[in-house]
């Protein structure tokens, strides 16, 4: 570098000195260091000019700024040809696209489930994808409508436009909105308009359009109207480069450089001409009067309105500042001035967005918050006064797990941290959350990964929250009752005890644990004697009371948690007693023999005027029955042979050949 303008050394922070004689490449990024020498300079040497090129530099306190670069080489120049090289900073336009591609994917995570029709479908235009609102639009369900063409849903007459428009999204455009009618059931139609949006696979190929479609039946005529008056009168100057300018003390003109065509409109020779009061518009020329001076070296900056040659007027940003005059002329001023339609309208797109995404948050009844990398909140919505008794501020910039009940607060963590990791993009989860005045309440929270639009990874966390406080109540006496009726499904109502349905499932659980654990299963049959004559003799109730305490006793005889005893079926008990062999089983069928005529109930009808039992005891050991229903049929011999030897006894199984019950 042999020269540089003030401007340059004070937008950098450098000192002449420090600049003089280095390379322009080492005040790039490393980055633009490298594409400037692999695909810029070989196309600037071999044309001698560049137009607008996007690098980035490293200013002298470590920031980095985002430039437009112009440059021509002069081949005449003697020695070493010499390049001339105007840089544009475009910091302020970079930050604010990038703001508002983070506002937007934020807008997207609260909108995503609205009411606008989106659609999924080939380059072709069949479709593979609708979404519910979609669906309902032509009175069928999602999955009816994939594989159909969305041609059948267009009227005749309108195909070959939206099939220009397919075209343009897989050519070079790839983002095409555009309006036409679509066919409802009933045979009316209706105007939509589309956001379409092509889909490319790594090589480039358009694999999908993605299509997002709105009612506009009830306001496409003024519309169009609209649209086509103000494209008669309205050119865009996008991508437009910086025109140069110097201006004399009197306001004249001297020089305009060819970017003058691009911005305005106007040849250099016709630039030259103009009346500044005629080049500005009415309501900034005040404004730029009262600011314009030549006081000093000063970079002076201004936004405001000039007029195209067409009539319209573009919003353009200039940097004026005073050059040194040469000998014997006046001083000048040079003034770059650069289009800023494109940034103005990002930053009013921006704050669109943003108004959107605190209308739909302050307006909810869900609270909605947000919460950074390091799970502290950075907002939270007005619902939060209704929900939990805070304000929004009391509940921003704090931990989002300091007032989770603690027996949560552990799976609230790591909930957070699968999201903040990428293992997962969504999350629900439910949970205690402390309310102002000191108690828990139940909510749910709907929770999504935000994640950065340059780099794609996660930037925090957006979501929702709700108070579930009566639907927990209300499960929790769901669980409670079902809880009671499966008791009563599975219990005797007279006893107490299981019932044969529950005793049946038990031993055909723990058969199934001894075969395969090669452990023992003691199975009793119990059978109340002269149970007949007993209700004959002294009524139903008496003998419905003679049960209750036949069971009671049994029951406190087998004192296991894991031995089980059921009301079979009329005067019949069945006692399971787990892990039990043969010698322990029939020693507890004769203790509840004994406890049963212990208990002295009346029966006359009785040889031993009292109740008493008779009791069928089987083990089964290893290599016993395959099956359950063998080991009960054992049992039931063993009753039936008690039976046969004069009641009030206890019969082994393992004593019997099998025979029949007596006659």
């Amino acid at each position: 570098m042999i020269s540089v303008s003030d401007a340059w050394l004070s937008k950098l922070g450098y000192a002449r000195d420090e600049v003089i004689g280095r390379r322009s490449s080492e005040f790039l990024t490393p980055e633009s260091r490298e594409y400037a020498i692999t695909d810029v300079l070989p196309g600037f040497f071999r044309t001698g000019r560049i137009d607008d090129v996007e690098y980035q530099m490293v200013c002298k306190d470590g920031r980095v700024i985002d430039v437009l670069l112009s440059a021509v080489l002069d081949d005449n120049s003697p020695g070493v040809g010499v390049s001339l090289a105007v840089i544009t900073d475009v910091t302020a336009l970079k930050t604010a696209e990038r703001q508002l591609t983070l506002s937007e994917a934020r807008y997207r995570e609260l909108v995503e489930s609205q009411s606008e029709l989106v659609s999924l479908a080939s380059p072709e235009g069949e479709l593979r994808f609708v979404n519910h609102a979609y669906a309902r639009r032509y009175g069928r369900l999602p999955h009816e409508m994939v594989g159909r063409s969305l041609f059948d849903f267009v009227p005749e007459e309108g195909r070959a436009a939206v099939a220009e428009h397919l075209k343009q999204v897989c050519g070079v455009d790839r983002s095409v909105e555009n309006e036409n009618q679509v066919v409802l059931p009933n045979g009316q139609t209706r105007w939509m308009a589309w956001t379409n949006r092509a889909l490319t696979d790594a090589e480039g190929r358009v694999t999908a359009i993605h299509s997002v479609g709105r009612d506009i039946d009830e306001r496409v005529a003024v519309e169009r109207r609209l649209q086509e008056s103000e494209a008669r009168y309205r050119l865009l100057a996008d991508n437009s480069t910086d025109m140069i300018l110097l201006v004399g003390r009197d306001g004249k003109r001297t020089y305009s450089s060819p970017a003058c065509v691009a911005l305005l409109g106007y040849e250099p020779e016709e630039m030259l001409q103009i009346r500044t009061k005629d080049a500005i518009h009415p309501d900034d020329i005040g404004f730029l009067a009262d600011r314009q001076a030549y006081i000093d070296d000063e970079a002076t900056t201004f936004r405001y309105r000039m007029r195209h040659k067409d009539g319209s007027y573009v919003w353009v940003e200039s940097v004026s500042r005073a050059i040194a005059a040469e000998p014997g002329q006046l001083p000048q001023r040079l003034v770059v001035v650069r289009d800023i339609q494109q940034r103005l309208a990002a930053e009013q797109r921006l704050k669109e967005s943003e108004a959107r995404y605190r209308l739909l948050a302050d307006h909810g009844t869900d609270m909605v918050f947000q919460l950074d990398l390091d799970l502290v909140r950075r907002y939270v919505s007005p619902a939060c006064r209704e929900i939990l008794g805070y304000a929004p501020e009391e509940l921003t910039g704090i931990k989002s797990v300091s007032m989770v009940h603690p027996e949560d607060a552990v799976g609230v963590t790591l909930a957070f941290q699968s999201l903040l990791s990428g293992h997962v993009d969504r999350h629900s989860i439910i949970n205690r959350f402390r309310h102002r005045d000191g108690h828990w309440i139940w909510v749910e929270a709907q929770l999504k990964t935000l994640k950065d639009p340059q780099t794609g990874q996660p930037s925090g966390i957006i979501g929702t929250l709700r108070d579930i406080s009566a639907r927990k109540a209300i499960e929790d006496q769901l669980q409670d009752a079902n809880r009671r009726l499966q008791a009563l499904a599975e219990q005797d109502g007279l006893t107490g005890l299981a019932n044969r349905r529950s005793f049946d499932n038990a031993l055909s659980r723990e058969h199934g644990r001894a075969r395969r654990d090669k452990k023992c299963l003691g199975l009793l049959m119990i059978d109340v004697d002269w149970f007949k004559s007993f209700n004959d003799r002294y009524g139903h109730p008496a003998g419905d009371e003679c049960l209750k305490r036949i069971g009671a006793a049994i029951k406190n005889t087998v004192c296991r948690p894991s031995d089980v005893v059921a009301r079979y079926g009329g005067e019949e008990f069945a006692v399971l007693l787990p892990d039990t062999d043969e010698i322990g089983t029939a020693s507890i069928a004769e203790r509840i023999r004994q406890a049963v005529f212990h208990l002295a109930i009346e029966h006359e009808a009785s040889p031993k005027h009292v109740a008493t039992i008779s009791v069928g005891a089987v083990s089964l050991a290893e290599g016993g029955p395959a099956e359950p229903e063998a080991l009960l049929r054992n049992a039931d011999q063993a009753l039936y042979r008690a039976k046969d030897n004069g009641r009030n006894t206890v019969v082994r199984g393992s004593h019997l050949a099998p025979h029949g019950p007596p006659g």
